[in-house]
């Protein structure tokens, strides 16, 4: 069964977005450009905002039919949304902050399925922690425990590990992947990152100039941009390997050889082979 597909359109003041996606299972990637579109897809599938035309359907249940005029609110799609700022409560504790997403007759810190995730996303040492005082990458652990404490059918991400340093976004996609894969629950995630896109995504949307142009796997829409190293190791250690006879495969603007048969990778700054 189809995990989701949606085709509509919407214009908000200065852009205009025409979506059409597909998810059969795992992680469906949005990739492009800021300002293409992404963020307001994910605020369409969320509810957030309602599209002039168009369908959404999760699983069996139609949430938008513009024609028919339905529109499921957002809180009844159990729809889960961890966005790029985690925005945790700072007035309570890592604990009350999970359960909050739960109904209000189950809205506290107690309550089993806050412990399990506590549990789940190695957090329960800083259950009573104070927002302010976590780390960036334990606070975006914090938001995706409330995000799918409600067991949602459907989770969005919206580049929630951009803030993250590298070490960080290693861990943490790490993490993700390993707690959507054992859930079973199926993920929208929002990335202009080909690393991230290559290591979590299952199939990709390609975003161009407010529109969808492209849909495939990461590794079919990216070839062009990844860049692939691989050899035979004669020494080194983790992050700092000695290489024989390597072959390098990229795009040409980021792979080239000078004369003295020295070999240069170049990536802009911020982006992950």
């Amino acid at each position: 069964m189809t995990a989701l597909e949606a085709s509509f359109e919407l214009s908000v003041p200065g852009f205009s977005l025409a979506a059409d996606l597909r998810l059969d299972d795992g992680v469906l990637i949005l990739f492009g450009p800021s300002g293409t579109g992404k963020s307001l897809t994910i605020s369409a599938l969320a509810g957030l905002i309602t599209p002039q035309t168009g369908r959404i359907q999760l699983g069996d249940d139609v949430l938008l039919d513009v024609a028919a005029g339905m529109n499921v609110p957002a809180e009844r799609r159990r729809i889960g949304y961890v966005p790029q700022h985690h925005s945790l409560f700072p007035f309570t504790d890592v604990a009350s902050n999970i359960a909050f997403g739960l109904p209000k007759p189950r809205r506290h810190r107690d309550d089993e399925a806050v412990r399990s995730l506590l549990e789940e996303l190695d957090l329960t040492a800083l259950a009573g922690a104070d927002p302010n005082a976590l780390s960036g990458g334990e606070r975006q652990r914090v938001a995706l425990a409330r995000a799918l404490v409600v067991e949602p059918r459907l989770l969005l991400l919206d580049e929630p590990f951009a803030s993250i340093d590298r070490d960080g976004r290693k861990r943490l996609r790490g993490i993700l992947r390993a707690t959507l894969e054992r859930r079973g629950t199926p993920a929208v995630f929002v990335t202009h990152s080909p690393g991230e896109a290559l290591e979590l995504g299952d199939s990709m949307a390609l975003y161009e100039r407010g529109r969808t142009v492209r849909a495939g796997t990461p590794t079919e829409l990216l070839g062009d941009r990844a860049i692939t190293i691989e050899g035979t190791r004669s020494g080194g250690t983790a992050g700092d390997l000695q290489l024989t006879e390597a072959r390098v495969r990229g795009p040409r603007e980021r792979v080239a050889a000078d004369p003295d048969g020295s070999v240069r990778i170049t990536l802009p700054v911020g982006e992950e082979p």
